[in-house]
């Protein structure tokens, strides 16, 4: 019944365009006249474009262009990523250093070595000559 119906508005409308035609050769006169002529302008428009453009190159200069696009946001992207990990191990090296380490050596060796400074510093003052001031 479908198929029918279709043949039935296929037919109807054939008729109708040979109808029209028929009706504007006898009254020289077009319905539509404006719209009819501006989709005539828009058909011969894109029969030069389908005669004159060559799609094969304008298809590989969408294709490069696409790609450089794709390239472009995936190396922005990985720069964000570089960047945020960059900012985490930035934050992490903030907190290790605000850390106190305990330290490993004893703090008697520090103590002696402060002892042994002092002691050379007094030894140092006894071997110099005291030097006058000058007034």
């Amino acid at each position: 019944m479908a198929y029918l119906l279709l043949i039935l508005i296929t037919l109807a409308l054939l008729t109708g365009f040979f109808a029209l035609t028929w009706y504007e050769a006898r009254r020289s006169a077009r319905f539509f006249e404006p719209q009819r002529a501006r989709f005539d302008r828009s058909v011969a428009r894109g029969e030069f474009i389908l005669q004159h453009v060559d799609f094969g190159a304008f298809l590989r200069a969408e294709v490069y262009r696409a790609a450089n696009r794709v390239g472009h946001e995936i190396a922005h992207l990985s720069l964000q990523g570089v960047r945020a990990v960059e900012r985490l191990l930035t934050r992490l090296v903030r907190h290790l250093r605000t850390q106190r380490v305990p330290e490993d050596t004893p703090r008697v060796s520090a103590r002696e070595f402060v002892k042994t400074l002092s002691d050379f510093k007094g030894r140092l003052r006894e071997t110099r000559p005291e030097v006058p001031d000058i007034r």
